[in-house]
């Protein structure tokens, strides 16, 4: 994902913070399933752009939650860093795709002694 834009001017020490990803249009609004603000995607399930509803400028820690996405935002005296995760991307990998044993770690020889194949 590329860098997004931030947009966050408070008024009175809050505000609305938008984070978009793309200058294209946006579609219907979903609401974040935890959190307080929307996102909006594309047809195939991207990350187009979110809003948070009341962000304080001073200090501020919130997070929103989507179907696959996640997004966090920290702000410090108007400074805003945020992540974004995939949550769908972050799957425990079945054993098919684990790492192969190496062919010498079937049999584990000690000094000294001799096995026998």
């Amino acid at each position: 994902m590329k860098k997004g834009r931030v947009f966050f001017h408070p008024i009175e020490g809050s505000g609305a913070l938008t984070i978009s990803w793309t200058s294209a249009s946006k579609g219907d609004a979903v609401e974040a399933k935890k959190g307080s603000g929307v996102g909006f995607f594309s047809e195939s399930g991207e990350l187009l752009c979110v809003i948070f509803d009341e962000v304080l400028e001073s200090q501020d820690q919130q997070t929103l939650k989507f179907n696959h996405y996640r997004v966090e935002i920290d702000v410090k005296n108007g400074k805003v860093d945020y992540s974004v995760m995939n949550t769908q991307q972050n799957l425990v990998p079945s054993k098919k795709h684990s790492k192969p044993k190496s062919k010498n770690s079937r049999v584990k020889r000690r000094p000294g002694i001799k096995t026998r194949f």
